[in-house]
């Protein structure tokens, strides 16, 4: 899929990307209006910059997506963003300035088809980013943050089977690489084929694992769905991904 118009450089895990894109614009970010933002609806013009093989401003894809790995599709006579998994990871992200504190509910809706064995490929994931980083910083070692780096990032997952819902595991990174946790929202292919919504207040997951850190300092970087390596076929459909007080 072409991206059109600047795409900044943009940091994640390892194993979400191989590659990164660089840019000469300042990134673009969404803000909550009264405490709430409408992440992902799809709404008509994001549905649109999809159909025309492009994304709004403050979107960004990476890695290696095909033409077919993103659509938005009617499951359900719902309107959702259709994800398919496939043998190279990319990731979609939109740009968000929120703080963790001020609005730490993500809710979504999701229509899942499962792979055969193993936790899905298709994941839900948000970064975060310590304001006053640099602040600790010894003066002869600061050299300016990427736009789009993170500190932390969450990944929100469909576990394999319906057990270890709410579990919240820290996953090993590499030393140049933002810590990351994975928390198992729901799972089982039981469960796959309709719509399920849910909620989870990030700024519990954050103080659980990361206890030393201030959430206070801490803001919302991105949110949005990335996908792992995979030869199995499994999709996941995302609808009215909002974040919230």
């Amino acid at each position: 899929m072409k991206i059109v118009g600047n795409i900044a450089r943009f940091v994640i895990l390892t194993f979400l990307l191989g590659s990164v894109l660089g840019a000469c614009a300042p990134p673009r970010s969404a803000s909550p209006l009264g405490g709430t933002l409408d992440v992902l609806g799809p709404d008509r013009a994001f549905t649109s910059a999809i159909e025309n093989g492009g994304l709004p401003v403050d979107w960004m894809l990476t890695g290696d997506a095909s033409e077919s790995a993103l659509s938005v599709v009617n499951l359900d006579q719902i309107p959702a963003l259709n994800v398919y998994a496939e043998q190279k990871s990319f990731a979609l992200v939109r740009r968000v300035h929120a703080s963790l504190l001020a609005t730490p509910y993500l809710s979504w809706a999701w229509h899942v088809a499962p792979p055969k064995s193993g936790v899905h490929p298709v994941r839900i994931i948000v970064g975060l980013v310590d304001r006053d980083a640099d602040a600790r910083t010894p003066w002869w070692k600061i050299g300016g943050r990427d736009d789009d780096a993170v500190d932390r990032v969450i990944t929100v997952i469909w576990n394999d089977n319906a057990l270890g819902r709410g579990n919240i595991v820290k996953l090993k990174t590499a030393e140049d690489r933002p810590e990351a946790v994975q928390y198992i929202a729901r799972g089982g292919p039981e469960q796959g084929g309709r719509w399920w919504i849910d909620t989870v207040d990030l700024s519990l997951i954050h103080r659980q694992i990361w206890q030393r850190d201030d959430p206070s300092r801490f803001d919302i970087k991105y949110i949005g769905i990335a996908a792992k390596p995979s030869t199995q076929k499994a999709s996941m459909g995302i609808a009215t991904l909002r974040l919230q007080r």
